[in-house]
């Protein structure tokens, strides 16, 4: 179907995309957001594309995020089932209001800033590792490894079992996908099991030994909540920290990644980010956040009827927000489609907002002020040296491979 002149309202279904839609999604998500912006899927949910209905839904107290009665009949009981109903991203206020409070003092701005110094050597390793080939992968010799060290550390698990991890989450996050395999959701009951085991061993030990002193990891946040009182149950402190870890490693790897392609795409930007102040830096962050948009899907039901600025939704709709597309509204933003470091104002939805903004912004956001502009300073000349290869999953947008050549290093 050439989607440029065949109008795509009549067949496309978020959950059966056609080919070429996660190579490049966006001439789709033009056409629904021009033609059909509030987009029957075949399931009987539907797909919002415009910035202003998913702005909307998110502000609407209305909504519910709860999905243990879909989840119970995808995965059927087990530890995948508890890890998706348990913990507070799929739970409602005021379940999720509790949890929330007990570690958002953790993720504050200030508090992540404590761990900038590690980061900093952390890329810069990197960086002179990959400096001495001349021409790596920026995925699997550079993107994964920052968010894998950074949220072991933030977590306050050994660093050398970053690999075990990220292969485990990946596991439990897979089968959020639609229409996945049986083998998939096995792989993530197993891979659950494991995560939840391993988590328990090590709440243990914080346990055992006490927190003396402010807390220095989301380990030692929950156990020093526990012993204040917090309401939290000890199974929710376990899938608490496996949320921490899947929200931390797979959207910031993709953020580093399909970010810096989209650098490499735009030369004059990617040379201009060498040059920018840290105010110029955290402007050019939060342009590289809209225009990636590593989470590119959420989930809402309506639990009353609801009026967009599209169209209304009666109570019970299964509604599927799409932030990638909200993020290259020509409504919202001009010239959607072009990666502007100083584009201002800039109220991207990369992170959602309302009660579910992703807790783990600040962390994220400190990751990308470290690593854009270093890869910027000490790689310059980088250019790509081979097609990307996109990832096969719909709800976040990323790369297995990105082969990149290397100019000058400084």
């Amino acid at each position: 179907m050439d989607i440029l002149t065949e109008p795509i309202a009549r067949g496309f279904d978020i959950f059966d995309v056609p080919p070429g839609y996660l190579d490049d999604p966006y001439p789709w998500l033009r056409q629904l957001r021009d033609d059909d912006p509030i987009h029957p899927n075949a399931d009987g949910s539907v797909l919002l594309t415009r910035y202003a209905d998913v702005r909307a839904v998110w502000r609407e107290p209305g909504t519910s995020v709860d999905k243990a009665e879909m989840f119970r009949e995808r995965f059927g009981e087990g530890p995948l089932l508890a890890q998706h109903t348990t913990g507070m991203l799929f739970r409602d206020p005021p379940d999720h209001d509790r949890l929330r409070r007990i570690v958002h003092p953790f993720f504050t701005r200030a508090t992540m800033a404590r761990f900038r110094a590690f980061l900093e050597a952390t890329v810069d390793q990197l960086i002179d590792d990959v400096a001495e080939r001349g021409r790596f992968d920026l995925v699997t010799e550079f993107a994964e490894h920052i968010p894998a060290a950074m949220i072991n550390r933030v977590l306050g698990v050994p660093a050398e079992d970053a690999q075990l991890l990220r292969r485990l989450g990946l596991q439990v996050l897979f089968p959020l996908n639609p229409r996945v395999p049986q083998e998939a959701i096995d792989a993530g009951h197993a891979a659950a099991g494991e995560f939840v085991d391993y988590l328990g061993e090590h709440l243990a030990e914080v346990r055992r030994r006490g927190v003396d002193g402010p807390p220095g990891s989301v380990l030692e946040a929950l156990v020093a909540a526990e012993a204040d009182g917090a309401a939290i149950t000890p199974d929710e402190s376990v899938h608490m920290c496996l949320l921490v870890f899947n929200g931390g490693h797979e959207t910031t790897t993709n953020l580093i990644s399909v970010g810096t392609y989209g650098l490499l795409q735009h030369p004059e930007e990617f040379a201009r980010l060498a040059e920018l102040d840290d105010r110029a830096v955290n402007v050019a962050v939060e342009e590289i956040n809209r225009y990636v948009s590593p989470l590119q899907l959420q989930g809402r039901r309506t639990t009353a009827g609801m009026d967009l600025p599209s169209g209304s939704l009666p109570a019970g709709t299964e509604v599927v927000l799409c932030q990638a597309s909200a993020n290259r509204d020509e409504r919202e933003f001009a010239d959607p489609d072009r990666l502007d470091l100083s584009r201002k104002p800039n109220a991207h939805l990369a992170f959602g907002l309302g009660v579910h903004t992703c807790i783990g912004n600040q962390l994220a956001r400190l990751e990308a002020r470290v690593v854009f502009p270093r890869l910027a300073r000490r790689l310059r000349g980088l250019a790509l040296d081979g097609d990307p290869i996109v990832n096969p999953n719909i709800r976040f947008r990323g790369l297995s491979s990105l082969p990149v050549r290397i100019g000058a290093v400084t």
